[in-house]
């Protein structure tokens, strides 16, 4: 089969799961997700991407361990290398500017996220990721990428208690789902989310006293439920969905 002359495929590969996308229109179509712990995972991915149009292009943005993205590579192989491109985080793209000291360093899935908070909302941005890892940046009204912190997330703290310490050994319903009714199970629970969301106040607070009025944007696996932490106390909040693939579609089409 011939590739589709405009047809290409996004991918952002994290650290919990692999996400692909068709860029249709300027904007990521027929959505796929899979968790890299899904049973024979590349194999399902062969066979979900075999019912797209061959591709002329493939950009993909990994923050995934290599061992992980060596499973789409596999997939990928098919195709001629010059057709993919494995994405490097640039200096400047799309109105960014990213003021890493060695620019490849900063999480691509992080600039990318700020490209598509850039370009829907006027002045500065604050973008919090919250998937494996709690991702905190901002983005002033120029497009530069002004302040960034990494924390763990509610999910990492959680999983970091239960390692560290001996509250599974004489409760095991402690690390239970977050529905649970134990009280400690609750009291965990409640330590962690409100952790982040006291982290995230904190963090838009002073960007506000920096920067003025900021746009606040939640991104990840975690972000609905952070948003729900977050409104208990008043903090506004939009989600972006798909905030990786979103920004590699808005890459296709900026300089």
């Amino acid at each position: 089969m011939k590739a589709d002359r405009e047809e290409t495929w996004l991918f952002d590969l994290g650290n919990s799961r692999a996400k692909a996308a068709r860029l249709e229109r300027g904007e990521p179509a027929d959505v796929i997700a899979l968790d890299w712990e899904c049973e024979d995972f590349t194999a399902t991915l062969r066979d979900s991407l075999a019912t797209w149009p061959h591709p002329r292009r493939v950009w993909v943005a990994s923050v995934a361990s290599e061992l992980r993205a060596q499973r789409v590579r596999e997939v990928l192989a098919v195709f001629e290398p010059a057709k993919v491109e494995w994405l490097r985080t640039p200096r400047r793209a799309g109105g960014v500017v990213n003021r890493y000291a060695k620019p490849e360093r900063l999480g691509i899935d992080r600039f990318l996220a700020m490209l598509v908070a850039h370009a829907r909302a006027p002045g500065a941005s604050v973008v919090i990721g919250c998937g494996t890892a709690l991702t905190l940046d901002i983005v002033a009204a120029d497009g530069t990428h002004a302040e960034g912190m990494i924390a763990l997330s509610p999910d990492g703290m959680l999983r970091t208690l239960h390692d560290a310490t001996a509250i599974k050994d004489s409760n095991p319903a402690a690390f239970a789902d977050a529905d649970a009714v134990d009280d400690t199970a609750a009291a965990l629970q409640a330590g962690c989310w409100a952790s982040a969301g006291a982290l995230v106040e904190w963090f838009v607070a002073r960007s506000k006293a920096r920067h003025g009025t900021v746009h606040t944007w939640l991104h990840g696996g975690w972000a609905g439920r952070l948003s729900e932490w977050l409104a208990r106390d008043g903090c506004v909040v939009d989600i972006l969905d798909d905030a990786v693939l979103r920004g590699l579609a808005l890459l296709c089409d900026r300089p």
